[in-house]
């Protein structure tokens, strides 16, 4: 079985993780953790300052790095609790849907993991719903894992 866990820095998305780390697994059983980093908008050089770029450009690389690192430590994690499986991990860069989405294709995925803030009327509306999106277009089985909604 090969799971892809979709993980961001939300309570809901340490839920996910931790629903994978509590399961018995098949042996031959491969995960792979991902984040997606989407790009700050860019307008081009005759909205923004100098310094209103550099200062995108840093909030990006640290967005980066962070995301980077909890790839990482998730990684690790699912490998001392999953020790006879294969586990790996990475960053991507887009539109979050899309490349959980492609991601799961292009991997082979039988199992697409993730959490779901739960959130309802408006907030749904304005944020959008990742988890919907890629239950309802996936090419594999899709877990969605749910928080509770905190205002």
């Amino acid at each position: 079985m090969r799971v892809l866990i979709a993980v961001e820095e939300s309570p809901c998305s340490r839920q996910a993780l931790e629903s994978v780390l509590k399961r018995h697994w098949p042996e031959e059983s491969q995960f792979r953790v991902i984040s997606v980093m989407e790009p700050m908008p860019y307008y081009g050089p005759e909205i923004y300052s100098p310094y209103v770029i550099d200062s995108i450009v840093q909030a990006e690389g640290e967005a980066l790095e962070r995301k980077r690192k909890l790839v990482k430590d998730d990684v690790e994690m699912l490998r001392s609790h999953h020790v006879s499986n294969s586990v790996s991990g990475d960053v991507l860069s887009g539109d979050v849907r899309k490349c959980i989405l492609d991601e799961s294709k292009e991997w082979g995925a039988d199992l697409i993991i993730l959490g779901s803030h739960a959130r309802k009327g408006f907030s749904k509306l304005f944020l959008g719903s990742v988890a919907e999106g890629v239950a309802g277009n996936a090419n594999c089985s899709v877990e969605i894992v749910k928080g509770k909604v905190t205002h």
